[in-house]
């Protein structure tokens, strides 16, 4: 389990670059779990898969988080949120998305 922040929010996912998809990519990405953009934003702010550079910037969802978030897969994703990439659990998201995992 990630811990949390003192606020109680999941503790932040460190997005690299490698990873990191708009809402528009990650609509194409993940096309066929049929996400509206309302649903897709909802999760993302439901599973804090998310960040902006700053106000107005787009967001950077990570494409592994997300596809985790999608197959329930808590177990994943407290591991991402904890920087754990090198788990079996956490690698298989990042081979099935084609991104390196280190």
């Amino acid at each position: 389990m990630a811990l949390p922040d003192k606020a109680g929010r999941p503790r932040p996912l460190y997005i690299p670059g490698a990873e990191a998809v708009t809402i528009k990519q990650a609509l194409e990405v993940f096309k066929d779990y049929r996400l509206s953009e309302d649903t897709l934003r909802r999760l993302v702010k439901q599973f804090h898969l998310a960040n902006q550079t700053m106000t107005r910037a787009p967001l950077r969802i990570s494409a592994p988080g997300l596809a985790m978030a999608l197959d329930g897969d808590q177990d994943a994703l407290s591991l991402l949120r904890q920087d754990v990439r090198d788990d079996p659990d956490v690698v298989r998201y990042f081979v099935r998305l084609g991104i390196p995992s280190a």
